[in-house]
């Protein structure tokens, strides 16, 4: 290789002048000594320092640098590199350093002849405090420019070098020629058919009309120029640049030729290699020679940390909100974290995060809820808190409600009725809305949350209805709740009738005040709300459109149980429908009994007239004076003179033939005598006896009868039935078959037949002493 062309070249390089007014230190640092540094070749090879660095040779310089723990780094903090002992930097250098996350640390910079250069630190690693190193790396090239006694013992010889530089922001002057030099025939030999042939490498185009060729000599290793310029010919294909002279050379011959540089690298090294053959009459030569410019640099450190806990809430009921998006932001606006989502605990946590200032900004929010848009300022430490908490509260997105009002008979829409909006707990909110030409109350602003329409006037020709109409409007609805409300019209005289309703006691039928009782139209649907009975056991409503209609109790009489079965009952034109019902007593403990219920049969009874002994009876009726009667239990009334056998509740009989006792006897047919009851209370003839839990035969119907109503069958057990009559019919009491009288006595049957048999030969023996 020649050593002479970089000192007989000469390139026009910029001078660049800044003013920076940023306070400025310079850092203990350790590593950037020239003894620190490490030399290698091009291929990556070690090279001792001590041997000959030829001025026309690149080496990689290579450093590991550190910076002491609790060392502050501010931005425009500088340390100073050295350049090992053999080594010169020919070109201006400046490139950027990076940590491991390609974030730019800092720029390390160095002037041509100068035998340091300098890292200038920016603000990235102002946060660090502990485990500050990295590398630095670039090339340059030999001091040692030879000692004059190498420069005939070759023929065909190449070098290549920066020629010139382009200005950019970032990293300054970056190359944007590159200057090549072929030299040949240094001992001046007569040649003939001389044939230069340079092929590129990569990245390199070159500039038409830039060779040039002087005639001259070496003289100790350095051409000189006898002034003559050569004209060889010039071609190009593809990336080969072919030199061909014509006739004889006699002379040394020196040449070079500019290339332009495309896309080098900014932020690395950069290598330029080319190779060169000659032919000519003395022989075939190759010399392949590189040129190199550029350096990089790492960096980093550990900062201390904390964290953030961010907390998503409802602004309303508190509730925790998964599924929230944030971005994280540093203090310069650089994005940290791009979606962080909370939890089902409504929650982010982020942790390692160095001391600083950060934003947190939600992004998206959670499903029916608006965007919350308000950057969270944030800072580590915070008052020396390493672990910082927070919270954001989102508003649901608004519901929305229709409610329409339509006639029950004709599914007319209904304008006109007023209501008010309530919450759950019976506050008004909104009031006086009322139903629009098309029916309709229409509220688009509603929160999540349960609501309820209450309507406060009908509209003009309509039944009132004060049931509550409840809805729930879920958050992130997207279309509104609609509802529904029928309303039946007020009817004339003819097209409705009516109904009493009554209230008994299963046991002892007697009217029950307090019952409260829901009406329901045919399809169930609530129309009238707590009707309560009066102290007559009684309630009343007219004008109710011809139908079918149910009773449901919602609230039993004070010691009774409550009975939820549906009455069903029909509605006639011009009638007035008759419905009854009985609730069971609330069980007692054994022993004790109810006020009123009736008491077991005696078999001791009180004193009689004196002289006049008269055989024991449970419950006799009336007799006539001086006329003994049979004893019996609960006798009907029979004709003086014509003694009947005891029976336990007889019915009427005929005169002469006694009944067997019966304990729960079916219907019999209209005009037959009915067998006795168990105890049956007497009846005044006219008087309506209270309607029963399950009548053993049908109503006679009165001349003018009332609308029918049918009723689902139940037990005597306190269920529900009624009748519907016309006022003053009269109705019996009755028990079903197979059923013992409600008088707790199902166990007591043997010993009533038995004291049946026992006051039955007691009346035999008084009669034939009598007779005889």
């Amino acid at each position: 290789m020649i050593n002479t062309v970089a000192s007989t070249t000469k390139t026009t390089t910029a001078t660049i002048s800044t003013v920076d007014t940023t306070p400025k230190a310079e850092l203990i640092v350790s590593g950037l000594t020239g003894k620190d540094a490490v030399i290698t070749d091009m291929k990556g090879n070690p090279v001792d320092p001590s041997s000959n660095l030829y001025s026309w040779e690149n080496f990689n310089i290579n450093y590991n640098w550190n910076i002491p723990d609790g060392e502050k780094i501010n931005s425009g903090d500088t340390v100073t590199f050295e350049l090992p002992s053999g080594i010169t930097k020919v070109n201006d250098l400046t490139f950027p350093i990076y940590d491991s996350n390609n974030v730019q640390i800092g720029t390390a910079s160095i002037k041509a002849g100068q035998t340091t250069g300098t890292i200038t630190f920016n603000d990235a690693l102002s946060n660090t405090t502990k485990n500050r190193h990295g590398t630095l790396s670039f090339i340059a090239k030999g001091s040692n420019n030879g000692d004059g006694n190498d420069g005939s013992n070759w023929m065909f010889n190449k070098n290549g070098w920066i020629s010139g530089y382009a200005m950019t922001e970032t990293s300054g002057k970056v190359p944007n020629e590159l200057a090549w030099n072929l030299a040949f025939n240094p001992n001046s030999q007569t040649l003939t058919n001389v044939v230069l042939t340079d092929t590129l490498g990569p990245n390199q185009e070159y500039i038409p009309g830039s060779l040039t060729a002087m005639a001259g000599s070496f003289v100790n290793g350095s051409f000189q120029s006898n002034g003559q310029q050569l004209s060889p010919t010039v071609t190009t294909s593809g990336n080969k640049v072919i030199i061909t002279f014509p006739g004889t050379i006699t002379t040394a011959v020196d040449i070079y030729y500019t290339v332009r540089v495309i896309d080098p690298n900014l932020s690395g090294t950069n290598t330029w290699t080319n190779h060169a053959t000659m032919g000519s009459s003395e022989g075939e030569h190759t010399v392949d020679s590189s040129t190199s410019w550029g350096g990089s640099g790492t960096g980093g450190g550990e900062p201390d940390t904390g964290s953030i806990t961010l907390t998503k809430t409802d602004v309303t009921t508190g509730k925790v909100l998964a599924g929230a998006i944030y971005e994280l932001k540093d203090s310069k606006g650089n994005v940290v974290d791009s979606a962080i989502t909370t939890d089902a605990d409504g929650q982010i946590r982020i942790n390692d995060l160095p001391y600083g200032s950060y934003t947190l900004t939600e992004v998206k929010a959670p499903d029916g809820y608006v965007l919350n848009s308000t950057p969270i300022e944030i800072t580590i430490p915070d008052n020396d808190k390493v672990d910082v908490s927070a919270e954001q509260k989102d508003t649901p997105e608004k519901g929305a409600v229709i409610l329409k009002k339509i006639d029950a008979l004709y599914g007319d829409t209904i304008a006109g009725a007023t209501f008010n909006l309530l919450d759950k707990d019976g506050n008004v909110i909104k009031e006086n809305l009322v139903t629009d030409g098309e029916g309709e109350i229409a509220i688009t602003d509603l929160a999540p949350g349960e609501y309820q329409f209450v309507e406060t006037k009908p509209a003009a020709g309509y039944l009132p209805s004060n049931t509550p109409i409840p809805f729930t409007v879920v958050a992130g609805q997207t279309t509104p709740i609609e509802l529904t409300k029928l309303n039946n019209p007020i009817l004339s005289d003819f097209d409705t009738g009516s109904v009493v309703f009554t209230k008994y006691g299963a046991t002892l039928q007697t009217p029950l005040p307090g019952a409260v009782y829901d009406l329901l139209d045919s399809n169930k649907d609530v129309m009238l709300v707590d009707l309560k009975t009066n102290a007559d056991g009684k309630f009343t409503i007219p004008s109710l459109m011809a139908g079918d209609y149910y009773f449901v109790e919602t609230k039993a009489p004070d010691g009774y149980e409550l009975n939820t079965t549906p009455i069903k009952f029909t509605i006639t034109k011009d009638q007035e429908a008759q419905v009854t019902a009985t609730d069971k007593p609330t069980p007692t403990e054994p022993g004790v009994t109810e006020p009123g219920e009736p008491k077991p049969p005696v078999t001791n009874p009180g004193p009689t007239e004196p002289g006049k002994p008269k055989p024991p009876v449970t419950n006799p009726g009336p007799t006539e004076p001086g006329k003994p009667k049979p004893p019996v239990t609960n006798p009907g009334p029979t004709e003086p003179g014509k003694p009947k056998p005891p029976v336990t509740n007889p019915g009427p009989t005929e005169p002469g033939k006694p009944k067997p006792p019966v304990t729960n006897p079916g219907p019999t047919e209209p005009g037959k005598p009915k067998p006795p009851v168990t105890n049956p209370g007497p009846t005044e003839p006219s008087k309506p006896t209270p309607p029963v839990t399950n009548p053993s035969e049908p109503a006679k119907p009165s001349p003018n009868p009332g609308p029918s109503v049918v009723y689902p069958s139940t037990d005597n057990n306190g269920s529900s039935s009624s009748v519907g009559t016309m006022p003053n019919a009269n109705t019996g009491i009755g028990y079903g078959k197979d059923k013992l009288p409600q008088t707790g006595n199902e166990n007591n049957l043997l010993l009533i037949i038995g004291g049946f048999f026992l006051a039955l030969l007691v009346v035999l023996k008084h009669w034939i002493k009598k007779l005889s």
